[in-house]
């Protein structure tokens, strides 16, 4: 009897858990059917603007001699900065400015403009240095430029005779460390301590790229920063034996990228850029396309120009190879003259820029070398007119051009606006096509607007005649800059 109740009672336990379970599956399924389910959303990037802080630009410095050179002349030197908002307060190293303000220095500072109110607001700058004869004969002409965190620089040699100078800028408040990638004509070079510098806050560091050892003539590099941003700029000075050969100060340009432009690519007579001999005379420079391929892998690149009668191929320059970590040179002799803008296609992310030169005649006598002047143009992104500021130089008699080019399918209008006035003029450039519009003399900077959709890339060419022991021309170009607003914007991927 006691063993029956046993079992009974385990029985009933039994029962008991299996009507718990039933009870707690009935429950799950009413919450799944009673509940709202789930609600999925597409999910993008959002464009969200910074808080208003300072604008921190640095203005370069003048070259100084890191070739060497013996035989110097005085440089012309000026630092124009403009405030795009009358309201702002500009500092230039520890001097207030007010308005547009013209410096005769090239010393090189960093540039701060305080915003009035919530928007960002920045200035257009630049530095130019005229050399007229001496072993750093030539012009130089660079904008003012914004901090990042990652660019890219295409140009210079450090071959016999060359020098590059590369010069890191710290605007911040903390040291930062810099990783240098040095391509060259069979692939990456190794700099001294693996590329690594390190720049304290408020300081600049120069770098020598000849102490890669390589004696490479064909440049390009990239600055990648780790803890902060930097700002940098190469300055190239170049000697044929003892007849100068050009000075240049580079900014830098669009990543390497699939489609490329670089625009204000001004050509003339093939004997005043260092095509043909002259009197038995002969230039070591002559106008070319310089690609740099950091990928593993080989690249195939096209080069067409751009022109004021539409777009043609590149003769020759039509999947061209270029291999991994290599950097090519693409001749652009025998272009007829005019003002164009170079578009680089290719099936994998490439960097590019175009060398300029300016010949003159020989120098010393019985030398056999002429005397000449180069300017390197920086690749720009698709949308460089999106927002853009673009100084023009006016001063010790140079001439100042601005070149527009539209690669698009269709024709796109940009709005050209003084930065300091009430000029302002609408420009519609047709489809693959590249014009020079009329700027006043009195305008030193422009701002430059216009949908971003529109594949609109801006120069400014700036030339200067010089006479003495080696007449001729001078030449630099200088690119647009990204106003404060583009710059304090952020692409934020919310979730």
């Amino acid at each position: 009897m006691t063993l029956s109740r046993r079992k009974l009672l385990a029985l009933v336990g039994r029962v008991a858990s299996a009507l718990l379970v039933l009870a707690a599956l009935l429950a799950l399924t009413w919450w799944g059917t009673g509940a709202p389910p789930a609600t999925e959303r597409d999910v993008g990037a959002t464009a969200i603007p910074a808080p208003v802080a300072d604008v921190v630009y640095a203005c370069p410095a003048a070259p100084n001699n890191t070739i060497g050179g013996v035989d110097l002349d005085e440089a012309t030197t000026t630092t124009t900065i403009t405030a795009l908002d009358a309201d702002s307060t500009l500092t230039y190293g520890s001097a207030e400015l007010d308005g547009t303000t013209t410096l005769e220095t090239a010393a090189g500072g960093v540039l701060t403009v305080v915003a009035p109110g919530r928007e960002p607001t920045g200035a257009v700058g630049v530095v130019t240095a005229l050399t007229a004869g001496g072993d750093l004969r030539g012009l130089t002409a660079a904008p003012c430029t914004a901090p990042a965190s990652v660019a890219w620089i295409v140009g210079g040699s450090a071959a016999v005779g060359s020098s590059a100078e590369l010069r890191l800028t710290n605007p911040g408040v903390t040291t930062v460390t810099a990783t240098i990638h040095l391509y060259g004509s069979t692939g990456e070079l190794t700099l001294p301590s693996s590329g690594q510098v390190s720049v304290s806050a408020g300081e600049t560091t120069a770098v020598l790229l000849e102490a890669a050892g390589a004696l490479d003539d064909r440049l390009a590099l990239s600055v990648e920063v780790d803890g902060g941003s930097l700002i940098p700029v190469l300055v190239t000075e170049s000697l044929d034996g003892e007849t100068p050969a050009g000075v240049d100060t580079l900014t830098a340009g669009a990543a390497p990228a699939t489609e490329l432009t670089i625009p204000g690519v001004v050509l003339v007579d093939a004997a005043d850029q260092g095509e043909a001999e002259a009197d038995g005379a002969a230039s070591s420079d002559a106008p070319a396309v310089r690609v740099v391929n950091p990928a593993a892998a080989p690249a195939t690149v096209s080069i067409s120009l751009v022109g004021a009668d539409g777009e043609e191929e590149l003769p020759g320059a039509t999947a061209v190879t270029v291999d991994p970590g290599a950097v090519f040179d693409i001749s652009l002799a025998g272009v007829a003259p005019g003002a164009y803008a170079v578009h680089v296609t290719s099936d994998t992310a490439v960097g590019a820029a175009a060398k300029l030169v300016r010949s003159a005649g020989e120098y010393p006598e019985r030398s056999g070398a002429l005397a000449h002047d180069t300017a390197w143009v920086q690749a720009t992104a698709a949308d460089a007119t999106k927002g853009a500021v673009l100084a023009l130089p006016r001063e010790n008699g140079l001439e100042t051009s601005v070149v527009l080019t539209n690669t698009g399918a269709d024709a796109a209008t940009v709005v050209l606006t003084a930065a300091a006035g009430e000029w302002t003029e609408e420009i519609t450039v047709p489809a693959a096509t590249t014009l020079t519009p009329e700027v006043p003399e009195d305008v030193s900077g422009l701002i430059i607007s216009g949908p971003g959709d529109q594949q609109v890339a801006a120069a400014a060419v700036v030339t200067a005649e010089v006479k003495g022991d080696v007449p001729g021309t001078l030449i630099s170009v200088i690119p647009t800059v990204p106003d404060a607003a583009a710059q304090g914007a952020l692409d934020l991927l919310l979730q």
